[in-house]
């Protein structure tokens, strides 16, 4: 059922237009009935400054059909596109259970600000690569589970490089300056 408004929609209080939007806290929020939920809900939760979206509208007064998506207090966080900063630590982490999760994907000009960083540290799961580095279609250097570096073996002599280094055919070779 729809409501035609035949003009404009002034709100000239400072509350929400829709009373889920906001919720005193937890048990506000998961006092919620399914008949006044929907996937996709956003909820503010004003004790902890939390927003949560709701995954699942049939049982909404269950922790598992919220998800959080920000809070000030945790390292959770919304997704973002564009430039955007981090001062501290960034952790990315994730379970077996969610195969994309803990993966970092780097692309463009990332790198320039990662060079000049004190360090960089990456931990592995002891069973899957720590560091996969991809050019193409191939993956010329990996630091597998135990640590080592790993060249992947050439097919054909790339450009020689003043101190590159490959490995191809059981052999490797050094880039010098001529």
């Amino acid at each position: 059922m729809a409501i035609d408004v035949i003009v404009g929609f002034n709100p000239s209080t400072p509350t929400p237009l829709d009373s889920r939007v906001t919720a005193i806290n937890a048990n506000d929020r998961l006092s919620r009935k399914s008949f006044n939920c929907y996937e996709g809900l956003l909820v503010f939760q004003q004790d902890t400054n939390e927003l949560y979206v709701c995954i699942d509208p049939t049982d909404p007064s269950s922790t598992t059909s919220w998800e959080l998506i920000t809070s000030e207090n945790t390292q959770e966080s919304l997704s973002r596109v564009g430039n955007q900063s981090i001062t501290g630590s960034l952790i990315i982490s994730g379970s077996p259970s969610e195969p994309s999760a803990g993966n970092l994907i780097v692309s463009d000009t990332i790198f320039t600000d990662v060079i000049s960083a004190s360090i960089a540290q990456f931990t592995g799961d002891g069973t899957n690569s720590i560091l996969i580095i991809t050019s193409g279609s191939s993956s010329p250097i990996t630091i597998n589970s135990e640590g080592l570096i790993v060249f992947d073996e050439y097919q054909y002599t790339p450009t020689p490089v003043a101190g590159g280094l490959l490995y191809s055919g059981s052999n490797f070779y050094l880039g010098l300056e001529c």
